[in-house]
């Protein structure tokens, strides 16, 4: 007879590895990201949510590349709109030994690497590719979403999957299932329950139980890498953390605005929003002056941010060149 924990134990939804043994990695990744890309290729269908900046398009085509030289057949990386270009220029930054290519339609399918923007897929025919990467998976978000149907539909026979994105479930939890589901490996209704209540306070909504939290995390640990740096995994931090914010402030002297004093010497203090926004279209001329003398005081790349479009005229007749 079982133990209980053991009862307990086969209860839990562990995803079985779908994916092969890699072969020695290629391309040039860092120690960290190479242990997280054969674990991929080992899982077969997962997911690597990493925060940004820490190299996710090269951990996807040397993903893509391991399945191509396994399989002998093609592999597709679905992209958002302008990024494919940026995609193939980085396989060849990075020595991806395979043939890559942006293709239009499935008449431009080749072996290797086949890079497509989402609004294509509906040219492409997914039967022809043993592997598929969704760059910027969160278009999955949306659980009754077109999109999301399309690809889960799309895909669901395809023998390895990899979804790749920052913001998995930039809303709430519930768009983790999402992912699941392309992946294939939980629908998202059992998701919500097994692990979700519904909210009495929101309509549709629903909430994470409580006793279920820790069970319902090492679920998606099972299918998923959720790291913000390397060393959330054991690795060292350095080149990922930035230096110490270094913030001054600039003071910009206006005359007193006597317009609403009436018979009084000065106006009276309004913090309405009308008032804050009249203040701040006044004043947008020096504000912006003294920042063009800043920016057209280096020969350094400058980002000036602004909340209005009169203070972005403002900033565009006083900086030259200015995009």
């Amino acid at each position: 007879m079982k133990s209980y924990d053991e009862l307990i134990l086969a209860k839990a939804k562990i995803p079985q590895e779908a994916g092969f043994k890699a072969k020695p990695i290629n391309a040039p990744l860092f120690d960290w990201q190479k242990h997280i890309v054969n674990w991929a290729i080992q899982q077969g269908r997962c997911a690597l949510f990493e925060d940004c900046g820490l190299g996710k398009t090269i951990q996807q085509l040397a993903w893509a590349e391991a399945v191509v030289n396994h399989t002998g057949r093609p592999a597709l990386i679905l992209t958002p709109l302008a990024v494919a270009g940026q995609t193939a220029r980085e396989a060849k930054k990075f020595g991806i030994a395979c043939d890559v290519r942006v293709i239009a339609d499935s008449t431009q399918v080749g072996l290797g690497i086949n890079i497509v923007n989402y609004e294509r897929l509906h040219l492409i025919d997914a039967t022809a590719f043993a592997g598929v990467v969704l760059d910027e998976s969160s278009i999955l978000k949306s659980y009754m979403g077109k999109t999301k149907r399309t690809l889960v539909d799309a895909f669901s026979a395809t023998p390895y999957r990899l979804a790749c994105t920052a913001t998995p479930a930039p809303n709430d939890h519930l768009e983790l299932g999402n992912h699941a589901e392309f992946l294939g490996v939980m629908q998202s209704y059992e998701m919500i329950a097994r692990w979700f209540d519904n909210d009495s306070m929101t309509a549709g909504g629903y909430t994470l139980k409580p006793h279920a939290a820790r069970d319902f995390w090492q679920w998606v640990a099972s299918w998923s890498v959720c790291i913000g740096t390397p060393s959330d995994i054991g690795s060292n931090d350095a080149g990922y953390r930035l230096p110490k914010l270094e913030q001054v402030e600039h003071t910009v002297v206006m005359p007193l605005n006597t317009d609403d004093a009436g018979d009084a010497l000065f106006a009276d203090a309004d913090m309405s929003a009308t008032t804050m926004h009249k203040e701040k279209r006044r004043s947008a001329a020096k504000r912006a002056e003294r920042a063009a003398e800043i920016a057209n005081g280096t020969k350094e790349q400058v980002i000036v941010w602004c909340d209005t479009n009169y203070e972005a005229d403002e900033l565009m007749q006083q900086i030259p060149d200015a995009i």
